[in-house]
């Protein structure tokens, strides 16, 4: 059945999710709990004889049911409300940062989590200017240096990254990172010493991929810092979307995962010449 026709058969549905602004505001309202008639008028800020003529199409749905504690949702209604919540999440982080997502190529974000892009609806631009050119560089490495744990992906190459991975280690910090063979490369010719130095923690894990990676990405114990190349082909320096909350590390750890699966872990120096060829 192709997509077209699976719409078709949902049509209906679908339509009647968000076709009133009460039904939907009671559904949310009633996804954590129980609640009376005044609970929602109060909530709600919608008369308690709207409510009530909503709740009465929304039972005979199978969606509401009545409660010691005044209404409650079916398993129906719950499903229903968690799609809805869902949904609505989708929509904020969408349009908030609208130019964003428009600009630069998501291709390097598995279709899982751009389906789950509402988890981060807590995050911020942070844009470089002209009196301030490396602004995005300074606030990254300003979050990153007091964290605890830093998983990332990198393929570009940051003049200060080594020294500050060695800082964390320094300080009892868990790293793990993922470096693209080009980085590699450099990292290899230019800090040589320092990464065989840093292979020696316990608390370092090095990975390669061999492939075109265009997200580059660190995820703290705090924060999620996402970067991406534009559409024409450059990494934007100049643009991080900054993400919060437990949602936005739990989105950024699962892209983590997604690049680590397609990595090999490097346990020396040594090992580096083999990955670059």
């Amino acid at each position: 059945m192709s997509e077209p026709d699976k719409y078709d058969l949902a049509e209906d549905s679908i339509k009647s999710f968000t076709r009133s602004k009460v039904r939907t505001k009671i559904l949310i309202c009633l996804k954590d709990g129980d609640k009376s008639t005044s609970d929602l008028e109060k909530e709600m800020g919608i008369r308690n004889t709207t409510i009530l003529h909503a709740i009465k199409e929304m039972t005979d749905s199978n969606l509401v049911t009545r409660t010691d504690k005044g209404y409650g949702l079916t398993n129906l209604g719950k499903m229903q409300a968690y799609m809805l919540t869902d949904m609505i999440d989708f929509v904020l982080a969408l349009e908030e940062h609208r130019d964003f997502w428009l600009t630069h190529d998501i291709n390097g974000i598995p279709v899982e989590l751009l389906r789950k892009i509402g988890m981060l609806t807590h995050s911020k631009i942070m844009a470089s200017d002209h009196f301030d050119p490396l602004k995005t560089q300074k606030y990254f490495l300003k979050e990153v240096v007091n964290s605890k744990q830093m998983y990332g992906v990198s393929p570009i190459m940051m003049s200060d990254f080594p020294l500050l991975i060695a800082a964390l280690l320094k300080k009892g910090s868990e790293v793990n990172l993922i470096l693209t063979t080009d980085i590699l490369k450099i990292v290899y010719n230019d800090y040589y010493d320092l990464i065989s130095e840093l292979l020696n923690h316990e608390n370092f894990s090095l990975y390669c991929i061999d492939e075109v990676v265009t997200t580059a990405f660190t995820v703290t114990d705090s924060i999620l810092n996402l970067g991406l190349f534009r559409i024409d082909g450059g990494y934007d320096l100049g643009s991080d979307l900054i993400c919060m909350g437990e949602d936005a590390i739990t989105w950024g750890m699962e892209l983590f995962s997604f690049y680590r699966e397609k990595s090999e872990l490097i346990e020396n120096a040594s090992d580096i010449p083999t990955r670059m060829v």
